[in-house]
Parts: structure tokens; C-alpha cells; sequence
């Protein structure tokens, strides 16, 4: 048994323990100040330094007996806005929220590897850098920690999600896009009041906003090719005051993903003349009121998933390795990424049927198969190790 699998395996019990305590205390993006305490804490506890960046993030390294190239490894630290349905001891405390994407388990898994590399750190030849980012959810915190400068002198990078789609204990490394690039959206179609039985006399907004949503579904069959994968969601349409009042104002919100960046860059365009002409065939204006790119695509290197192949062989065998296919989920690692090429995005499994793990991220049942957490701290472990120690 490798050196990491081993020491992940001892620190079994000890990320269970900090996960279930991040599970029960959840706090949204950009409010993590308990969370954000509480790794410095655990990170001092063992001697090491942390710092406290972008207002509830955490840095921290770990440098090895020789000089060399520095990794980053990173976890997203944020809750969500959902209500907890499992009925488990450790169930979060804060009504309306709850961990339920996993990022509870990255924040206990990155601890976890503090661990271990400190114990490794004879073993490195070069640095570690750990990075507890705030706020994934809002897709700032990743940009932010960018800014801050904390990638600059970075060779490469590592980051993992636990990911219920994939198989229990195993992990997808796949190269080429994983995770597609993400905007969200929110228009404004204005008409004119009148009486439900007298809708000739208004202008119905609600009926335009109905096209738009409609109309917005040829954007993705007719403008674009059928081989490149694009997504429209209308997740949101506020419109109406009243059952027998025409509808005065509507508003349409969602969001837009795909992997193709030149799509990427064309699609709001396109359906800012959709929701234009669309709202004037049915004589009401248009305006826009947010058009924000969220994240980038997550694109996997050939050379980063070919090393992170090796280290999870190593590891598990070729039983290990699962094979995942790219999904219109979004990552602000993206922007990680985009600052350091020589990055990869991991999918560790967590999906097993039997402890009701293999549920969609975002749901209120929500949970993680812990038996992965070992498995998701040695991969991160023996990944830096193996590309510091690279020739």
C-alpha cells in the first residue's frame, strides 16, 4: 500500500469528524467566518501557518527539504440554500441550508491532506499550497483568489469534487472538457395593464415572456451546431399581480452553459435579438437587466490526466478509474484553470445506491458516501507528490 493511501486511511475518522461539524454548521458564500476559523485552527494544530485571504478564504503551505516547482491544491468551502430532508445526527443546525454539494466533505478532505503532507513533507521537492476558497456557489470566490494573486508562481494545480454521479470510491480524470462554461441571464418585457376580459385593451407581457421561452429553445436547435452541446434554462418568469388582471411586466432569469468558448461568446447576442423582436411581435419593449458570466470551461489537460491516471493506479489499480462524461455543471475552478494550464478537475466518486449517496447534487437528501473521503485525500496527497517529483 502507497505511503498517502496508507496516512489517508489513518485520518479516516479525523475528516469524518470535521466534516460532519462543517455539515451541521453551514454558512453561504462569502459568510464562511466559522468555517474559515475553524481550518486555521485545525491547521495550527499541526504546526503549520495559515493565512486568512479574501475575506473567509485560507492559504497555507507546505514545502518540502528540497527546492522545486509549487502546486495548488484547492476546496470550496460554501453551503446552499437548501433545506435538509436527511435524518442524520450530524443535520445541519441552519434552517434553510445545507451542504448539498458536497463542499462540507473538500474542506474536511483538504484538512485531511494538511495532515498527511506534513508528514510527507520530506518526501516533496518543492511546495504545497493548500487553498480553502470561499464562496463557489456565487462564483466569485475562485476569481477572487486569482486576483489576490495566490496562482501567480503556480505550476500547476489540482482540484476535486465529490461527485454522487460517479461510482463510490473511484475517480474520474478524463481529459478534454468536464464542465462547461456558465452565464446567467435576466430580461425585462414591459406592456400594458388591462382587465382579464378585456385583454385587447392591455398588452399582455406575461404572453410575450411566454415566446421568449420558447423561442429561445430554436436558439439551440437552429443557430448552433447540433455536435456542440449548448443549454438554455428559463429557471425563473415573474409576471402578473392579480388572476384577472393582464399582465403589465415580466421578468425571465437562467442561465446558459456550453463548452465551445466562441458559442460561449456569441449566445447572448443572439438571444438579446430574440427576446427584442420576440417582446415587439407582441408590441411590448424589451430591456436587459443582467447579463454575467459565471465560470469558464473546465478543460482537463492530456498531460495533467495522464499523470493523475498514473497516481490513482498507483493507488487503487485500474479499478479505481471510472469513466464519467462531461457535464453542463459549472466550476469556478475554471478560473484556476485558465491562470495555471497544467490543471486538472477530478471527480471522486460518492455515488453508492446502498447509503442513498447516488442522489442529485443540490437536492435536500443530498449526502456523501464518507467511505470516499480517504480516497479523495490520498489522490490529492499522491498527486502533488508524484508532479513535485516529476523529471
Amino acid at each position: 500500500m502507497e505511503k498517502t493511501l496508507s496516512l489517508a486511511q489513518k485520518e479516516k475518522e479525523y475528516m469524518i469528524a470535521m466534516r460532519r461539524e462543517f455539515h451541521q454548521n453551514p454558512e453561504p458564500s462569502s459568510e464562511e467566518f466559522n468555517t474559515c476559523r475553524r481550518v486555521v485552527e485545525e491547521l495550527e494544530k499541526i504546526g503549520l501557518s495559515p493565512k486568512v485571504v479574501c475575506g473567509t478564504g485560507v492559504m497555507v503551505e507546505i514545502e518540502g527539504k528540497e527546492k522545486g516547482r509549487t502546486i495548488a491544491l484547492r476546496a470550496d468551502m460554501d453551503a446552499l440554500s437548501v433545506q435538509e430532508l436527511n435524518d442524520v445526527p450530524y443535520k445541519s443546525k441552519v434552517d434553510g441550508l445545507m451542504h448539498a454539494c458536497g463542499h462540507d466533505g473538500h474542506t474536511a478532505t483538504l484538512l485531511g491532506v494538511a495532515r498527511i503532507l506534513n508528514e510527507c513533507r520530506n518526501e516533496l521537492r518543492g511546495k504545497v499550497r493548500l487553498l480553502f476558497q470561499p464562496a463557489e456557489e456565487t462564483g466569485v470566490g475562485a476569481p477572487a483568489m486569482v486576483a489576490a494573486g495566490l496562482l501567480d508562481d503556480a505550476d500547476a494545480s489540482l482540484g476535486i469534487h465529490l461527485w454522487s454521479g460517479v461510482k463510490t470510491c473511484t475517480i474520474s480524470l478524463e481529459a478534454g472538457p468536464r464542465m462547461a462554461a456558465a452565464s446567467m441571464f435576466r430580461y425585462k418585457i414591459t406592456g400594458k395593464p388591462g382587465h382579464g376580459a378585456l385583454p385587447h385593451e392591455g398588452v399582455d407581457a406575461g404572453l410575450a415572456a411566454s415566446a421568449v421561452v420558447l423561442n429561445f429553445q430554436s436558439i439551440v436547435s437552429r443557430e448552433f451546431p447540433a455536435t456542440k452541446p449548448l443549454v438554455i434554462t428559463v429557471g425563473k418568469i415573474s409576471s402578473g399581480s392579480r388572476w384577472n388582471v393582464i399582465a403589465s411586466e415580466a421578468v425571465i432569469e437562467g442561465t446558459v452553459r456550453c463548452f465551445d468558448a466562441e458559442i460561449f461568446r456569441q449566445v447572448p447576442d443572439v438571444m438579446w435579438r430574440v427576446v427584442k423582436e420576440t417582446a415587439a411581435a407582441y408590441r411590448c419593449e424589451a430591456e436587459i437587466l443582467e447579463v454575467r458570466t459565471l465560470t469558464l470551461p473546465c478543460v482537463n489537460p492530456e498531460k495533467a490526466s495522464a499523470r493523475a491516471a498514473a497516481a490513482a493506479k498507483k493507488l487503487f489499480g485500474e479499478e479505481g478509474i471510472s469513466l464519467y462524461p462531461l457535464q453542463m455543471g459549472a466550476e469556478d475552478y475554471s478560473y484556476m484553470m485558465e491562470k495555471v494550464p497544467d490543471s486538472l478537475i477530478a471527480f471522486v466518486g460518492i455515488g453508492n445506491p446502498e447509503k442513498g449517496s447516488d442522489v442529485p447534487h443540490h437536492a435536500g437528501n443530498f449526502q456523501i458516501d464518507e467511505d470516499a473521503l480517504p480516497v479523495s485525500a490520498a489522490f490529492y496527497a499522491q498527486y502533488a507528490i508524484d508532479y513535485l517529483n516529476e523529471e
